[in-house]
């Protein structure tokens, strides 16, 4: 057999070998991806099944906590029900007190735009904002002011701090604790139990001062008419409430308790014309006073007006006697 033939049979033998050890080494190979992509499959699968449990409880918790959220929700109302419940048994002169205040309360804080959550808060307040008296002996709610005891007189002081300090101790009732707190002070910082000063008080426990001198004002003998409810307020605006506050309980009082005998109508600061009287009194955004209500409106008064509006905004519908 010629050499050349021999030497290139030779060759092809050993490219042979080598091609067939490529292929073992490519067939071990790719078994051993297989049983790598097996082992993937099956952390895949356990992964899964994991998801899978996960989902599961997480659906089952959520399920949970929402009947917890109701039956906190529940025991929150509940709650609520009783304490307002032993405010209107032990105290004769609230008699519905808490609701009429929650529906000033709400009326102004919606003014300042208070979220769904604030409104409710208030709404609590108010509900509950005389529980502190539950603390008071007896006798002592049937006396008048003038009769009461330095003991006596010291718990008609403190008694929305000793509520607060009651209700912030139950769940859902925290928020509402902290305005009832500051019930009691003053506008012009000679209240307890702080002696908080004008906006140093929170603005819900302004509102909520406001809403309960209002209701009680109302029924006091010498408060006859809504002229005379107008008048008692701006008594105490700048001492014992918020300016700006008593300039919403003064809309208040004409937008609900109106009458044919006291009428008002809603003008924008361009409308005004001499002649017109103030239903209201008059505030800027600020809380100054401008003018009483019954001021009869003149041309200098008017441009006052227009020059304070400039600068310090009075509110956008002023109301003027119809």
């Amino acid at each position: 057999m010629d050499k050349d033939l021999i030497s290139l049979l030779n060759d092809r033998e050993q490219t042979l070998e080598k091609a067939f050890q490529y292929l073992d080494k490519f067939k071990q190979e790719l078994q051993s991806v297989k049983r790598e992509l097996i082992q993937e499959k099956n952390s895949l699968n356990n992964a899964l099944k994991q998801i899978h449990l996960m989902t599961r409880e997480r659906s089952q918790m959520k399920k949970s906590l929402q009947l917890m959220r109701e039956s906190l929700g529940q025991n929150i109302t509940g709650f609520e029900r009783l304490l307002s419940t032993l405010i209107r048994t032990r105290i004769d002169e609230n008699r519905g007190h808490g609701d009429r205040v929650a529906h000033i309360a709400g009326f102004i804080a919606k003014q300042f735009n208070f979220d769904e959550k604030k409104l409710e808060d208030l709404r609590k307040a108010a509900m509950l904002h005389e529980v502190g008296l539950l603390f008071m002996p007896g006798l002592a709610l049937e006396k008048e002011e003038k009769d009461l005891t330095d003991y006596e007189n010291n718990i008609w002081i403190q008694y929305p701090v000793k509520g607060a300090d009651l209700l912030k101790e139950c769940q859902g009732f925290e928020d509402c604790a902290r305005m009832i707190r500051f019930l009691n002070e003053n506008s012009d910082g000679t209240g307890f139990p702080d002696g908080l000063k004008k906006r140093r008080i929170p603005l819900a426990s302004r509102i909520l001062a406001g809403a309960d001198a209002f209701d009680r004002l109302k029924d006091t003998p010498e408060v006859n008419s809504l002229e005379a409810l107008l008048a008692a307020l701006e008594r105490v605006s700048g001492s014992r409430l918020d300016p700006v506050i008593v300039g919403w309980l003064e809309k208040y009082a004409v937008l609900h308790m109106g009458s044919d005998a006291y009428r008002v109508r809603g003008v924008g600061v361009e409308q005004l014309e001499p002649g017109m009287k103030l239903g209201t009194a008059l505030f800027t955004t600020t809380g100054t006073k401008l003018f009483s209500v019954d001021t009869e409106l003149t041309r200098e008064t008017i441009d006052k007006i227009i020059q304070y509006h400039r600068e310090y905004p009075v509110d956008e519908t002023v109301y003027i006697k119809a």
